[in-house]
């Protein structure tokens, strides 16, 4: 440092060296990723885990039905068409009785009422139909539940013979498949763990505790016993033929399991 002693001022520039030179260094220091915090904090690496799926299934017979068939009739009128549906529909009802139906069993699934048109001219071309109206459809349809296997045909017949000439579909059904469910998700665990004990196998490694369960869904497999059955309108008098075959429940389960080294 100079001081000028002819004009009384300090020499900026060696100032500024001086003020340079006493101020200290300043360091750059990155901070530490926040998972090498954790880990370092933790003394451990994350375990090392593998997931699988498994699938289970289980089949019983069925224990009840489901039937649903229809009686359609058509008339000049609606009311005419709806009366006589009406008509054949309570005898079908009071035959549903007669077998043993209670009132928990008989529910109307459907009920609708349709325009029928008149043709049009075949020998002129155009549409079909004309805009007039020339009658009436009625269409009544009814569930029932039966509730003994052995009785289904004895159901048919009989809405056969009072009236109703159209539908017959049955569906076979299990009042109560909770244990059927259970028996599924046990079949599913079982596969879950024989391919967690596989692989491990495979990749020379031994697996620990269970980490997580889970269940992504629960499905009712394809049914090849429903089935859809157009009746006649007179059954000959010959019983109709029925079998129930077995249902199926299904499960899906997803673990995951530790693995030792």
């Amino acid at each position: 440092m100079a001081f000028d002693t002819r004009n009384g001022r300090l020499d900026l520039t060696c100032l500024a060296l001086a003020l340079a030179l006493a101020v200290p260094s300043v360091l750059a220091v990155r901070p530490a990723s926040a998972q090498g915090t954790a880990e370092a904090a933790s003394g451990t690496p994350a375990r090392a885990t593998v997931a699988v799926s498994g699938y289970g299934e289980a089949s019983a017979a069925p224990d009840q039905a489901s039937l649903t068939f229809s009686v359609v009739h058509q008339a000049e009128t609606a009311k005419g068409a709806v009366d006589a549906g009406s008509a054949a529909m309570s005898g079908i009802i009071a035959g549903m009785r007669e077998l043993g139906a209670e009132d928990r069993d008989l529910q109307t699934a459907n009920f609708q009422i349709f325009p029928q048109y008149g043709q049009a001219d075949a020998t002129r071309p155009g549409p079909e139909q004309t805009n007039e109206i020339v009658g009436y459809e009625a269409r009544n349809t009814l569930s029932v539940t039966v509730r003994r296997i052995e009785e289904v045909g004895a159901y048919l017949d009989k809405a056969i013979d009072l009236g109703v000439n159209q539908g017959g579909d049955v569906r076979f059904e299990i009042e109560d498949d909770s244990a059927l469910l259970a028996e599924a998700r046990r079949a599913a665990i079982e596969d879950a763990k024989a391919k967690a004990r596989l692989y491990a196998e495979a990749a020379g490694v031994s697996l620990g505790q269970v980490m997580a369960i889970a269940e992504p869904s629960v499905t009712t497999a394809p049914q090849p016993e429903m089935m859809k059955m157009r009746m006649a309108a007179d059954s000959g008098g010959s019983g109709v033929p029925i079998e129930a075959g077995e249902l199926t429940r299904s499960a899906s389960i997803e673990m995951v399991f530790a693995i030792t080294r």
